[in-house]
């Protein structure tokens, strides 16, 4: 039998692996050859010196640690800013449908009708995802290039009434909220998008 061949297999042993050779095999030739039985007590010996070695010893920075968390200004824990950005999400929806019941229900010539139907219709749909990005805050970053084009239309229309002299409509209020509104969810797409954080909703909102 191969010595080398032997001694591969008590190193495979000693490492929890399957070793090529059965153990009586091994053993017979380790019985009958001093060289296989003198390494095979080295390397076992090695083996356990390794295994329970001390562990370096390091210097205690306890003190120094605790010191730069004291320092560290107080943050509220990510669930808290995520459960506040939701709650002012689910109000800027509820203004965005406060503020389609009129449209809805508008008076006037037929095409005035008309269009302040299709404006209160799209005033509901932009309330639900709204409000589906405060309850599933996770998902927010989809609705932020329909928010941004929105947002971004609304600002250029007033600053082009202004320019021109015109009178600047009611909505303008409506438009500051789609503002507030934007930031809302971008805070929600910032805080979710931690790796591996996961979002809990809240009692409140469930």
């Amino acid at each position: 039998m191969d010595c080398s061949e032997i001694r591969e297999s008590v190193s495979a042993r000693l490492d929890r692996e399957s070793a090529a050779l059965p153990e009586l095999v091994v053993r017979l030739h380790i019985d009958g050859c001093s060289w296989c039985r003198a390494w095979t007590a080295d390397v076992t010996e090695l083996h356990r010196l390794l295994r329970v070695a001390p562990a370096s010893v390091e210097p205690d920075r306890t003190d120094a640690i605790l010191r730069v968390i004291d320092r560290r200004p107080a943050r509220a824990p990510r669930a808290d800013r995520v459960t506040r950005w939701r709650l002012l999400t689910v109000l800027v929806a509820l203004v965005q449908i406060a503020a389609a019941v009129p449209l809805l229900l508008g008076q006037g010539d037929e095409m005035h009708g008309h269009f302040a139907r299709h404006m209160g219709v799209f005033a509901i749909a932009l309330a639900v995802g709204l409000l589906m990005a405060a309850y599933r805050p996770e998902r927010a970053r989809a609705l932020l290039p329909i928010l941004v084009a929105l947002v971004v239309g609304l600002v250029w229309s007033c600053l082009d009434d202004l320019i021109h002299g015109q009178p600047v409509p009611d909505s303008i209020i409506a438009h500051g909220v789609d503002v507030i509104g934007l930031v809302a969810v971008w805070q929600l797409a910032h805080l979710t998008d931690a790796v591996g954080s996961r979002v809990h909703r809240s009692p409140v909102l469930r």
